[in-house]
C-alpha cells in the first residue's frame, strides 16, 4: 500500500468515526426530547406537575449517560423514594426553609449512599420539598407519575431505538 492510499484510509476511518459520533449525538438528542416531550405532554393533558428539574434532570441523565450507575433503574426507584421521604420528614419536624433544604439534601444524598442507590437529580427533589413543604401530596403529584413517566418512556426508547441501549441491567 502507499503512503496516499494509507493516509486515504486514515482520512476515510476519521470520517467514519464523525460520522458515528454525529450518529451517537443524534440518538442522544432524540431520546432527550422524547423523555422531555412524555414529561410535558403529560403535564399539559393531565395536569401532572411533572415538567419539574428532577424529572427533566432524570432525562438528560437517561439520555447522556444510559449505562451509567446513576441512569440504572434501581437507583431511579430507590433514590427518589428515599430523598422525597427523607425531605417530607425532615419539613414537618422544622418548617420550609433554606436550613431544611440543606438538612434534606444531606441526609438524602446520606441515604442514596447507604442504600448503594445513587441518582443526583432525585437530590433537587429533596430542596424543593425543604424550601417548599409541599405535603405528602408530592408523592402522588409528582413523584410517582414523574419516576414512572421518564424511566418507563427510557426504557421502551431502550427497546426500539438501536442506537440506545438502556433497560434493566
Amino acid at each position: 500500500m502507499s503512503a496516499s492510499e494509507a493516509g486515504a484510509g486514515g482520512v476515510g476511518a476519521a470520517h467514519g468515526a464523525r460520522l458515528r459520533d454525529a450518529l451517537g449525538a443524534l440518538t442522544t438528542g432524540a431520546v432527550a426530547l422524547g423523555l422531555v416531550l412524555v414529561l410535558a405532554v403529560a403535564q399539559g393533558a393531565a395536569g401532572l406537575h411533572v415538567f419539574a428539574i428532577p424529572f427533566v434532570a432524570t432525562a438528560a441523565v437517561l439520555a447522556l449517560a444510559p449505562g451509567a450507575p446513576l441512569a440504572r433503574p434501581r437507583a431511579i426507584l430507590v433514590a427518589y423514594p428515599v430523598a422525597v421521604a427523607t425531605a417530607l420528614a425532615v419539613t414537618a419536624v422544622a418548617g420550609p426553609s433554606t436550613y431544611t433544604a440543606a438538612v434534606a439534601v444531606a441526609l438524602s444524598v446520606a441515604l442514596m449512599a447507604w442504600a448503594r442507590a445513587p441518582h443526583v437529580p432525585a437530590v433537587p427533589a429533596a430542596a424543593a420539598i425543604g424550601l417548599t413543604d409541599p405535603g405528602v401530596g408530592y408523592v402522588l403529584d409528582p413523584l410517582i407519575p414523574g419516576v414512572l413517566l421518564v424511566l418507563g418512556a427510557a426504557l421502551v426508547a431502550g427497546r426500539v431505538l438501536p442506537r440506545y441501549a438502556y433497560g434493566w441491567h
